[in-house]
Parts: C-alpha cells; structure tokens; sequence
C-alpha cells in the first residue's frame, strides 16, 4: 500500500476525528453558551441548518437524531432558497467550514431578513463577516469540509444541548465515545488483513457501489458513504433506503440487464425496526440470481451509546473510502472537479 500517494495526510484527518470532539467539548466547557444567552432562544419553535457538502452531514446528521429525541421540528437547507416559514423563533444555524459556500450565504442573507436567530458554524470568512464577528463558533482550519466532520457535527449537537432543544445528556455520550472512537480508529487504521476496513476496500474499489440502509439517521450515514467514495477515492456510489426501495428499485435488477460492474452494500443494525430486518435478508436474497457481488456491514454493537455507534459507522466509511482511494492510486484529498466548478462560478 503505497500511503505516499496521500500527500495532504487524510489519514491523519480520520485518524484526528475523536479528537475533533474531545475540541468541541473543551470549547463548550469554557461556557459558550450562558444562562444570560439562553433567555434569548427561549421562543425557539423551529429549527433551520444551512449547508452544503460536508457542512451538510452534519445537519442531516442532527435532523435524525432530533426527529428521535425533539419535539421541535428540524430540517435541513441545501440550496439558495430557504422556506417561507422562517421568522424570529426559528433557530438557523448557518454551517459552512469556509465561511464562502455562496449557497449558505445567500441562504443566510435571507434569515437574517426574517430577523430569525442566527448561529455560524465555521473556521471565519464572509460568513462571519455577515454575522458581525458573533454568534458563531470557531471551528479549526486547514482542513477538507468533510473531514472536519467531527468538529461541525459534534459542535451543533453541543450548541443544542447548551440551547436545552435536546434533553439527553449529548455532553456525557460524546466524553464517552473519544476512547471507544479512538480506540477503533487504531482498528482500521491497522494494515492488517483482517481489517475490516481493508477487506471491504479490496472488494470495491472497482466496482461501482450501490448502498443501502434502513430509513433516517441510518440512510444519512449511507449517504455519507456515498459521498466520501466520490470525493476521496473518484468512485461512483449512490444509495437509497429501505423499505422504501423494496416498493420501486428492487425491479430494476432485472434478469436481462448486467450487474458485473456493480456491488450492493447492505449496512445493517441489530437496532433496525424487525420487519426492516427481515427485508435486508429477503432482498439481498432475491437478488442474488442477478448481482452476486453484495456485501452486509453490521457492527458488533458494543459501542456505549447509540451516538457512538453512529459514529462508528462514519469512521468505518471514511476508513473504507481512503483505501479505495489508495487501492486507485489517487490522493484522497484532491477535488479538482468541484475546485474547477468554483472558480468557473
């Protein structure tokens, strides 16, 4: 494995990512958030997160979780436009790691027109400009968007727990998972061949991935997948959720077409809902005749909480995406396609 190929250190980013969170915690530990500032987001009735690419994982990230543990509805922004709904008790918080996505900002423009109460997450740029240098958090720079996903992701779910939007102890969970994370960082990071990580690497990287999971937090963390296979190892991926593709796209592997070039990802959780369960198992079964190549990811589930399990998950993808990368011979951090769209724009 030539690892000379990574030259900005990618490895060393996924490597980092418990340490990503052990910084949002000290940085919420200094009291970012006062029992002064929490009179001002008392009427918060809605939930707004701008962003894009990887600034956009962690809102979707989050919109799952609080779907599960809110009564406060929550959705997430990717475009220019943002909902007609948005006023003074909507809580925006605008996330762009560069502080310049021109969708976030836009976006962010037209919040503050509706006066709503706004949060930036970012490492500074026109963002923080917009805001008036406060009302943001600080994130570290130097890095790809999507490889600060531990500062962002972890950051906003501190910020809402400070805010009381969210009633579990989001402050202990996460103390909890920096040793587990760092010790199955190690895990994959081991050039071992019974590395999880490696073995399913080898047998994707030239194929082109189809994933599946059950629908909400578990299908975000498939679309991360999905995305960290485009940007750090140049593969095409796409991904969609059950049960839903049991009433539509199961029929497109269809006996007359040619599935060589592909293999199904089936990410499975002994958490699923028993009859999602039961679908993985008909489905991967039905279609067997037609696309041998399939594989069945489901962890051991002996992380502490279900926070950290989620998390192991994204640690596992990331892992999985840089061999791939390594496997084709591309440096996983270089996105010249999208920095070629930018300076067009």
């Amino acid at each position: 494995m030539n690892l000379l190929i990574d030259k900005s250190n990618m490895y060393q980013a996924i490597i980092d990512f418990p340490k990503q969170i052990k910084y949002s915690l000290e940085y919420f530990n200094a009291n970012y958030i006062t029992n002064n500032d929490l009179e001002k987001y008392k009427n918060i009735n809605k939930i707004l997160i701008l962003g894009m690419g990887g600034s956009a994982i962690s809102g979707l990230l989050i919109k799952e979780i609080l779907n599960m543990e809110s009564c406060v509805p929550t959705f997430v922004n990717q475009n220019y436009f943002i909902p007609k709904w948005v006023d003074k008790n909507t809580l925006v918080i605008a996330s762009s790691y560069s502080g310049n996505t021109e969708e976030t900002l836009t976006a962010c423009n037209k919040c503050i027109n509706k006066n709503a109460e706004i949060i930036g997450v970012s490492t500074g740029g026109s963002l923080i400009e917009l805001l008036g240098n406060k009302n943001y958090i600080k994130l570290p720079k130097g890095m790809q968007p999507r490889a600060a996903l531990g500062y962002s992701f972890s950051a906003i779910l501190l910020l809402l727990y400070r805010l009381k939007l969210i009633d579990r102890d989001i402050y202990s969970e996460l103390s909890q998972c920096i040793p587990y994370l760092t010790n199955k960082t190690q895990v994959y990071s081991d050039k071992d061949n019974s590395n999880e990580a490696l073995l399913i690497a080898s047998k994707i990287s030239k194929k082109t991935p189809i994933i599946y999971a059950q629908e909400g937090i578990f299908n975000i963390l498939g679309y991360r997948f999905k995305c960290q296979l485009a940007e750090n190892s140049k593969i095409l991926a796409f991904n969609n959720m059950i049960p839903e593709m049991n009433h539509n796209e199961i029929e497109a592997f269809y006996s007359n077409n040619s599935f060589d070039e592909y293999c199904l990802i089936w990410i499975e959780d002994n958490s699923y809902h028993k009859r999602n369960i039961e679908r993985f198992k008909v489905s991967s079964e039905i279609l067997k005749t037609n696309i041998k190549n399939q594989i069945s990811i489901n962890l051991d589930g002996n992380s502490p909480n279900s926070l950290c399990n989620y998390l192991e998950y994204i640690i596992l993808f990331d892992w999985i995406s840089f061999y791939c990368a390594i496997n084709n011979g591309i440096d996983p951090t270089i996105i010249p396609n999208i920095n070629k769209l930018k300076s067009s724009l």
